[in-house]
């Protein structure tokens, strides 16, 4: 397992106020990104129990650090799970890095103290109020119906269970530890620095007022577990199944008797009462809510999802071939990689380029939920270097011409004939006006062309018989020579 990144302070940049509690400030992180994860985040530095919440921290980074990069991303789908901590100078760990909240689980509300309006966390408290109750607050919340309250419910259960999956506690579970979003319906767990290995004989746990387990002692070092977290999940159905007068702190499962079936009433009862062994696990109440919910409403259906191209090259793509109905996209996740692809635009598959082996799965999403599917692992070769070297090859040479030297046919063009051309002959200028005139009365104008055909013939008859005079020159300049040149040699 590995022990997360330490980040120094002074490395966040700009940090924005965003909350305030016992144990911490949160900021917004204006200037700062993890690597290979463009998400904004949230800066939660300790005010107390500095030395206590740094080792929670450091656990629940070190967690989170540890899981393959399909169980990262549902854990921070669900969760604004610890992600990295931030240390001061002297390596003294001073708060922790989180995804920030995304802006679809908050509201608008009036402020408690000054009665403006300000963006508030949509926490789960606000599913147990009434209409009036709302109104009172100014908070813009629609009315949200029991299918949707049961998707809400379960995906409650789901966060918690996959954490007793992992061997995990949440511990403080109450409404203002969870927020929830609509259109698609989504629970997001805070405060998770305060969850726990079930290893950590240790542990300190919270408990909310009227949250706290029955078989609690008070005063005593109650250790939480799943069953203690299993009985308030009891509590959150019950109380955001049936809102109004007394929700908020009701603890008896009578109050969901005609909301749930028997099967789901037995469960509630299970669940909230005093017996800790007699209580379901999460994954009981979440099958029963999964069942519940998928007889209403269509979940993505994947008939078919192959993995093709398991072994590449550093650099070739990777296709995914599937049959997915009932959808709107598929997130691929490979390693820090997340690819969104719309199934309206590519309904067959997709291709991508991954940076690195490992592991590679998918999330199928529609409206109302989302399925995951692991494909495999993608294996990547590297290319051995190579070098292509062409200094073997001779190189070519190319003597230089000799230089060309117009002076040996000076004496040549020297002895060329003149040759002198007649004047051509002055041709009279028109009157142009009058020889339209003249040619629209029919008139006959006569004009004396000069003799260019005489005059051509004269000078070409000239320029041949000095070119035929020069190559009888030549011809028997170059005859004398020959006939020297044989007696010399006797030939």
């Amino acid at each position: 397992m590995g022990t997360g990144m330490r980040i120094q302070k002074q490395s966040l940049g700009q940090l924005i106020p965003i909350a305030k509690g016992g144990f911490g400030e949160v900021f917004k992180v204006a200037g700062y990104h993890l690597p290979g994860d463009s998400a904004d985040l949230a800066y939660k530095e300790f005010t107390s129990h500095e030395a206590e919440q740094a080792k929670n921290a450091k656990v629940a980074v070190a967690f989170q650090a540890g899981l393959s990069p399909a169980e990262q991303a549902d854990l921070d789908a669900n969760a604004a799970w610890p992600l990295a901590l931030v240390e001061d100078p002297a390596g003294v760990v001073k708060g922790l890095l989180m995804h920030l909240v995304p802006p679809d689980f908050f509201c608008r509300a009036a402020d408690a103290n000054t009665g403006a309006l300000k963006d508030k966390p949509r926490e789960m408290g606000w599913l147990v109020t009434s209409a009036k109750q709302r109104a009172v607050a100014h908070v813009n919340l629609r009315d949200v119906n029991k299918l949707e309250r049961h998707i809400l419910l379960g995906k409650l259960i789901y966060a918690i269970g996959r954490l007793h999956k992992h061997g995990w506690v949440f511990g403080d579970l109450s409404f203002r530890n969870a927020v929830f979003a609509l259109d698609p319906p989504r629970v997001l767990l805070l405060d998770c620095d305060g969850a726990a290995p079930l290893s950590d004989r240790t542990r300190k746990q919270a408990n909310t007022l009227c949250w706290d387990p029955p078989e609690f002692s008070p005063g005593a070092q109650n250790l939480q577990n799943a069953q203690t977290d299993v009985y308030k999940l009891g509590l959150a159905i019950l109380r955001c199944m049936v809102p109004g007068k007394g929700a908020m702190t009701d603890k008896s499962a009578s109050r969901v008797a005609g909301v749930l079936d028997a099967e789901g009433q037995d469960l509630v009862t299970r669940a909230v009462g005093p017996d800790p062994g007699r209580r379901p696990s999460a994954r009981e109440l979440y099958q029963y809510f999964y069942r519940a919910v998928s007889a209403r409403i269509p979940v993505p259906d994947v008939a078919a999802v192959q993995l093709r191209n398991r072994y590449r090259v550093r650099g070739q793509d990777v296709h995914i071939d599937w049959q997915i109905s009932q959808a709107d996209t598929v997130t691929v996740v490979a390693g820090a990689q997340r690819l969104q692809v719309d199934l309206k635009q590519q309904p067959n598959g997709c291709v991508f380029r991954p940076d690195d082996s490992g592991p590679v799965s998918i999330e199928v999403v529609n409206r109302y939920g989302s399925v995951w599917f692991d494909l495999g692992e993608v294996t990547l070769y590297e290319l051995p270097p190579f070098k292509v070297d062409f200094t073997f090859l001779p190189t070519p040479r190319v003597p230089p011409l000799p230089t060309l030297s117009m002076a040996a046919l000076d004496r040549i063009v020297a002895g060329a004939p003149t040759l002198r051309l007649p004047e051509a002959p002055v041709v009279p200028s028109l009157d142009t006006f009058n020889l339209v005139e003249s040619l629209t009365r029919s008139a006959t104008l006569t004009v004396q062309l000069p003799p260019f055909g005489a005059a051509v013939a004269d000078a070409s008859a000239a320029i041949t018989a000095a070119l035929q005079a020069q190559a009888d020159q030549i011809g028997a300049s170059v005859r004398t020579a020959y006939l020297a040149n044989q007696g010399h040699t006797g030939n």
